[in-house]
């Protein structure tokens, strides 16, 4: 049998590549740096993202593609030690919370808005209980973010070893970052718009996950400034929402989670794809290692069948429960952008989609998506409306 094309694209040796964060030690006063190790082999090593510059100007201003496609090749991700910086984290958060000159909780469910904190002048102990909160919350959001691309990534990186994308464009010195970008070329943006939790199919996928905006379109009448509002949904919720009969049968259940469709795409079109694409085989309920609590972890986008039930009966379980991720009203909540605003989000336990109303306008930010653990369930845990506080 001849080979496929992601066979041929992928025949070469990988060069290793280090991806583990880089932990200085720090002189007397000086702060520690977080800051990952750049893997080898990046293109355009020529380029450097000047400080305090958006990405959006300086890479074009360059000469070079934004998002950029230049192909190159990574190794191949294996599992790794992954400890959640929430857990032994105070539970009440009072280091955090007492910061903070407003909590604002939007939905009874899910989101949360924290007022008058910036994220790069958190101790680290407020970034620890942070990840406790948005562990219980779903998504936190922070408005007027003073971060450049930078602290971004050093702050992402602070939780845990970054995601480099198997497919997607990069900034060309700084690879971790997933530029969301979308303009008059986005003809086809609306079938983006999908309800999904990020790279699945992956042994390791994201957990805290942090996407600042810094261009919105002005989609509104006039020119006013509106559009792609971002909506989350609770995985907590949705699940205990389902009957307990069904939530038995879901939890001896595990699910096939592909890249492979997203990899053939990127051979067709922009021709970059990192590594080789990977199928994954999770659980159908986790558990999160922070809360404790039951979180349904299947998406329309990558989970493609249910282990062992034959098709249509997997396909029609699938369709059952992508259907009450997309129309759990309650548990959900939307949220409206302004410049630089920040969403930091629970991958493991949340689902979203953007809202692609603002053709052909520019909109424009950028994710960083440290890994978590792999995903398991443990027959142990909780739902989250059975837990007791403390």
């Amino acid at each position: 049998m001849a080979p496929s094309a992601i066979e041929v694209a992928f025949s070469e040796k990988v060069s290793p590549e280090v991806q583990k964060e880089k932990l200085s030690t720090p002189a007397t006063g000086e702060k520690e740096s977080y800051f990952p190790t750049k893997p080898l082999g990046l293109p355009h090593p020529e380029y450097t993202t000047p400080k305090g510059v958006s990405p959006l100007i300086s890479v074009p201003s360059a000469g070079l593609q934004y998002p950029n496609y230049t192909p190159f090749k990574l190794p191949d991700l294996v599992e790794h030690l992954f400890t959640d910086k929430a857990i032994g984290s105070d539970p009440k958060k009072a280091a955090l919370l007492g910061a903070a000159t407003e909590v604002k909780h939007l939905t009874p469910a899910i989101g949360t808005e924290l007022v008058g904190l910036q994220l790069k002048d958190l101790s680290n102990v407020q970034k620890d209980e942070l990840a406790r909160l948005v562990a219980e919350r779903g998504v936190v959001f922070l408005r007027d973010q003073d971060l450049d691309v930078y602290d971004q990534v050093e702050f992402g990186a602070y939780f845990g070893e970054l995601h480099i994308h198997q497919m997607a464009g990069i900034i060309p010195d700084i690879p971790w970052v997933h530029p969301i970008h979308k303009d008059e070329t986005a003809t086809q943006g609306r079938s983006h718009q999908i309800w999904h939790s990020d790279v699945t199919y992956e042994i390791q996928p994201p957990g805290l996950t942090l996407l600042r905006m810094d261009k919105l379109p002005k989609a509104g009448p006039d020119g006013y400034e509106t559009g792609g509002d971002t909506i989350w949904a609770s995985g907590y919720g949705i699940y205990e929402s389902l009957s307990p009969t069904l939530r038995k049968i879901l939890e001896t259940l595990e699910a096939k989670h592909s890249g492979l469709e997203q990899a053939e795409k990127a051979l067709r079109t922009s021709g970059c794809l990192r590594r080789n694409p990977i199928e994954t085989i999770h659980p159908v309920v986790r558990t999160h290692p922070v809360t404790g609590w039951k979180t349904l972890f299947v998406n329309e986008n990558f989970t493609k069948e249910i282990v062992g039930l034959e098709k249509r009966f997997s396909d029609a379980l699938l369709d059952s429960l992508n259907r009450t991720i997309a129309e759990a009203y309650e548990y959900q909540v939307r949220w409206k952008w302004t410049e630089n605003a920040v969403a930091i989000w629970d991958n493991r336990a949340t689902f979203h989609t953007g809202i692609f109303d603002y053709f052909p306008h520019l909109r424009h930010g950028l994710r960083v998506a440290p890994q978590a653990e792999k995903p398991y369930f443990d027959p142990n845990s909780k739902l989250r409306k059975d837990d007791k506080p403390n």
